[in-house]
């Protein structure tokens, strides 16, 4: 964890000082970062020098169930996942009533500040698909992030490229089976950040791993638009834009970054403001954009490809294309009935006449779905 993780921007006394030995296990060595509930540390473990981060909550919040609850959630969540994706947990103390977490200290940069400057689109894809590997071992693990947005990224240098890093599982929820854990919030309370937030979690509703896979639509939007599907003027402004307003597909967003429909197709549908109409899973997610990313020219004719047994994401990705192309369809088969209207005479005609009566339409609409088929065809070019 970086300085980055958490913003600066809070007065509150800090809850211990550098020097201080936390629990008798930890020796604090300076200040990473301040945030609302905290301030993160670095510090070395007292038995063996390992250096960590450790995140401090403030005096004044540690009688606060709410607050107490978020940070022991999250030392027992961390102790649940891993993987390389995901930054580590190592130790939950108490000292003098305040209460710590010591985690992984990760050398890199937030995907937010990334943000500040364009990304080019395969590092975009790159960092996106490792998020999505990230996810999958929470998901599988049974925990939900439910705050993920770029300050809760990490990006490092890695011995090849870059790797990125998920962090602060502390708004998640951990499902057991079919019990539901949310001892986290109170009744009728929402928790996440609007502009990342899924339309259900806006709403209040129960949410699963697909408000993830929103969230994480969100960021690869940003990432290849450079800038997020909404932002209004409030919290709540955002919040209702995510239930009631409609995304500006990202080529129309960011017209001059050459954004390939492939890419605009997994990006929307991750972004569906239905839940079942996303992506069902963060692998899912990742397919996707792995097929996008290989440059796969997709056909339209599902029939035959459920018949070849093609992969779900492909038969996804089909569908996405055509749904797109109705709107076109539809328009040329109005066009079409109301050449063919206009072409109607009273009077009798010759079998001759009544040829040309429906020949151009019918040539119309033959060469408009002529066009629309190939545009779908070559619209699923790589990148």
């Amino acid at each position: 964890m970086t300085s980055e993780a958490l913003a600066s921007d809070d007065d509150n006394a800090d809850p211990v000082q550098v020097g201080d030995l936390i629990a008798g296990e930890f020796l604090t060595e300076d200040v990473l970062g301040r945030g609302g509930s905290g301030v993160v540390y670095s510090a070395r473990r007292k038995t063996n020098g390992e250096r960590v981060a450790l995140k401090v909550i403030f005096a004044e919040h540690c009688h606060s169930r709410q607050i107490f609850g978020r940070y022991k959630r999250e030392a027992a969540i961390l102790q649940r996942i891993g993987g390389e994706h995901i930054v580590r947990f190592f130790d939950f103390v108490e000292h003098d009533g305040l209460l710590a977490i010591a985690l992984e200290r990760v050398e890199g940069t937030s995907l937010e500040r990334v943000l500040g400057s364009p990304i080019e689109l395969q590092r975009a894809v790159s960092l996106s698909l490792q998020i999505c590997r990230g996810l999958e071992a929470a998901h599988e693990a049974g925990v939900i992030h439910r705050d993920l947005k770029p300050a809760n990224v990490i990006v490092e240098a890695f011995t090849v490229g870059e790797r990125a890093r998920i962090l602060d599982f502390g708004l998640a929820k951990v499902v057991h089976g079919e019990h539901l854990v949310t001892g986290l919030t109170e009744r009728d309370m929402i928790f996440g950040t609007p502009e990342y937030m899924a339309p259900e979690q806006a709403r209040g509703d129960e949410v699963d791993a697909r408000c993830d896979v929103y969230a994480l639509g969100v960021i690869l939007y940003e990432m290849v638009t450079g800038s997020v599907p909404f932002k209004g003027r409030s919290p709540l402004a955002t919040m209702t834009a995510q239930l009631t307003e409609d995304i500006e597909p990202p080529r129309s967003r960011a017209p001059t970054r050459d954004i390939p429909p492939a890419l605009e197709a997994v990006i929307l549908r991750a972004l569906n403001k239905e839940a079942d109409g996303r992506y069902q899973t963060a692998k899912e997610l990742g397919d996707a954009l792995e097929a996008a990313l290989e440059r796969r020219v997709i056909s339209v004719n599902f029939h035959d490809a459920e018949d070849a047994a093609v992969s779900d994401t492909e038969l996804a990705l089909r569908r996405s294309q055509v749904h797109a192309a109705k709107g076109l369809l539809e328009d040329a088969e109005k066009l079409a009935a109301s050449k063919a209207a206009k072409s109607v005479k009273p009077a009798p005609t010759s079998s001759r006449d009544g040829g040309r009566a429906w020949f151009w339409p019918v040539v119309t609409v033959a060469a408009i779905l002529a066009c629309v088929g190939i545009g779908v065809l070559l619209g699923l070019r790589g990148f």
